[in-house]
Formats: C-alpha cells, structure tokens, sequence
C-alpha cells in the first residue's frame, strides 16, 4: 500500500471562508433589520444587535487568524506559522468539512507543551492549485492499523 506524497500548502485567504461569512453576515444583517422595523426598541433588540456587530467582528478577524503552511511529510503533519516568533509544530488534523474544491481542517497539537492550543483551517483549491490533489490525498491517508 501506498502513502499519500509529501505536500507542502500555503494556508491563508480562502474564497469558501468570506463567501461563508458573508452570506452569515447578510442574513443575519437581514433578521436583524426586519425585526428592528416590526418591533419598538427594546433591550432584547439592542443586545441581539451588539452581538451581531461582535459577531461580525470576529469573523472579520479570523479571515486573518491563521497564515502558515501545513506541510506532510508522509508520516506526520506540520504547521509552520507565519506570524512573528512562530515556531513550527507537530499537529494531527481532522476534517470537519470536504466540498471538493474547500476544506475545514481542525487541527491539534500533538504535545501538550506547544503554545497554539488548535484551530480551524480554511483551505481553499485557488490558493495552491497544483497541489490540491496531493493535499487530498493527505489529509484521507490514515497509517495502517497493526
């Protein structure tokens, strides 16, 4: 049996994340305007309208949270940050969510003494195209059991 191909793929701006977030960012903009229109102002309405500014807040920071790349060397994944004074880490990954041309990988440190405690990454076929498939196949190849 084979193993997936080393792959190196640069994380980054993923057109799958902002499409996501802002078809999020317009319905709930949406929900929010009808209700504001059909009810008096109330402290319901008010709070329901700081936590969609705060809700839209932080889907704004995290299009930048994560910047790196996820490498395979063929046993284990890595994730090289590129933020200042990043160490690179040893991670296992977990696929929440495949539709082909984007991925949402969840991802952990494999030691606990590591500084990042996980996350998501959003990975998108138009950042790297030529090695999307070898960054499919990848991420599906599990070692075999013994």
């Amino acid at each position: 049996m084979h193993s997936a191909p080393s792959v190196s793929y640069p994380v980054g701006r993923c057109a799958f994340h902002r499409l996501t977030l802002a078809v999020l960012g317009v319905v709930t903009c949406t929900v929010m305007f009808v209700w504001a229109i059909h009810q008096p102002v109330s402290w319901p309405l008010c709070l329901s309208g700081l936590a969609t500014l705060f809700g839209i807040a932080l889907g704004w920071r995290s299009l930048h949270a994560q910047t790196g790349t996820l490498s395979w060397n063929g046993d284990v994944w890595c994730w090289h940050g590129r933020t200042k004074g990043a160490e690179d880490q040893l991670i296992e990954i977990f696929v929440v969510l495949d539709i082909q041309k984007a991925l949402v990988l969840r991802w952990q440190p494999t030691s606990g003494r590591l500084v990042l405690g996980g996350g998501y990454l959003w990975l998108g076929q138009e950042t790297a195209m030529p090695h999307w498939l070898n960054l499919r196949c990848a991420v599906y190849d599990r070692p075999p059991l013994r």
